[in-house]
């Protein structure tokens, strides 16, 4: 019988990706559904010029993925371990393709090395089948914050956020960052402060139907003034979860394309969680 994923998570024996497979062992009892520690192991094979028999890479790997399997018990129990052959990306995608939430480290080492750093993680961020979850060493307590434009993606986000802050027990707090003076031409028949009201109007209408849904979470809707990436990293210092969709428009336009994203997944102190719009 297969067995499902449900939260899926890649480690590779770094303090990263055990903050990863602690923070995504938690998620996986929280959420009630099984636990899948991924590791990569074929890139054991350039650890230097001595040539080194498969079965053995293949060993030290095991010990690896046993070693993730006992952190992610120490959180819950339903945990399952999947060896992966090749890239990081392709393994853990390859284990997500049934999974609700795929979850790595910050930093990594071995197949999960410059995983923010480098295109593995922007791969990871705006291909995987499921929301994607980038998280610090540290485990944070906190609202959840969203960032919403009102794209496909963020509204995708919005309901993440709101699942995730049920499951937390914990406060949403729904965020547009505004520019403080809009480019000529953009506004021709509106002010500025009467463009920035119609946000925050249009942002509650945004939040509404998941108000509904989870009557018991608690919510705030904030118009901030200022960039994008510096808003949102001010708002993910004080934030359990910093949710943000794959794609936007206006304000979060290319948000993981571009420098917004990378800001995010650099320097956000707070986990970073991706959704993504459902696909045409």
């Amino acid at each position: 019988m297969a067995v499902r994923r449900g939260v899926v998570v890649g480690y590779d024996g770094s303090a990263q990706s055990e903050a990863a497979v602690r923070w995504a062992a938690v998620e996986a009892r929280l959420r009630e559904v099984p636990l899948t520690v991924v590791h990569a192991w074929e890139m054991y094979a350039a650890v230097g010029p001595m040539a080194i028999p498969v079965a053995d890479l293949r060993l030290a790997a095991e010990e690896v993925v046993a070693e993730g399997v006992k952190h992610a018990r120490e959180e819950t129990d339903d945990v399952h371990a999947v060896l992966g052959r090749g890239g990081p990306a392709t393994a853990l995608m390859e284990a997500a393709a049934d999974a609700e939430l795929v979850v790595v480290g910050s930093r990594g080492r071995g197949g999960f090395a410059g995983l923010v750093l480098g295109s593995t993680a922007v791969e990871l961020a705006a291909h995987a089948p499921c929301p994607v979850v980038v998280v610090r060493e540290r485990r944070a307590e906190g609202p959840v914050v969203v960032g919403v434009d009102g794209s496909r993606a963020s509204l995708e986000a919005l309901g993440l956020a709101f699942a995730e802050a049920n499951l937390r027990d914990a406060e949403v707090v729904a965020v547009v960052a505004w520019p403080a003076d809009l480019e000529p031409g953009q506004a021709p028949l509106l002010d500025a402060e009467a463009l920035r009201e119609f946000a925050g109007e249009r942002l509650v209408r945004l939040v509404a139907p998941w108000r509904e849904k989870f009557p018991g979470v608690p919510v705030r809707t904030e118009v901030v003034i200022g960039q994008p990436r510096e808003v949102l990293i001010a708002e993910a210092e004080n934030a359990g979860l910093l949710v943000v969709g794959s794609r936007g428009l206006g304000g979060f336009r290319g948000l993981l394309l571009g420098s917004v994203g990378h800001a995010l997944l650099h320097h956000a102190a707070s986990p970073v969680a991706v959704a993504h719009a459902p696909r045409e």
